[in-house]
């Protein structure tokens, strides 16, 4: 496998965690171990482009006054992104584990 073909698959797993935590009303913060990059922002692509810059990050959820997260690992096999994430955020994680799954699947 290619790095950017596993980058691609990175992407396309965290740009749907992000459309789904957005469409369920969260807020998302991009902290990557230096710097929170992007604050409590529903702007997809925004916080999509400040993404990828670390090999890892935290991708933190907020809604109605609680917070929960999303821990990304980058440069494994690519569908294994999503290495850890709050228990609160299990009904986001449809779309991402097909993703993840189709991907496996392939390898």
């Amino acid at each position: 496998m290619t790095v950017k073909y596993r980058q691609s698959i990175e992407r396309k797993i965290a740009s749907a965690l992000i459309k789904a935590g957005i469409a369920a009303g969260y807020s998302i913060s991009v902290d990557n171990g230096e710097a929170v990059e992007i604050k409590e922002s529903t702007d997809r692509k925004a916080i999509l482009k400040v993404m990828f810059q670390t090999d890892e990050e935290n991708l933190l959820f907020h809604k109605d006054g609680k917070d929960s997260f999303v821990y990304l690992v980058y440069g494994n096999d690519g569908y294994d992104v999503i290495s850890n994430y709050g228990i609160s955020l299990e009904p986001l994680m449809t779309e991402p584990n097909r993703l993840a799954d189709f991907f496996c699947e392939r390898m």
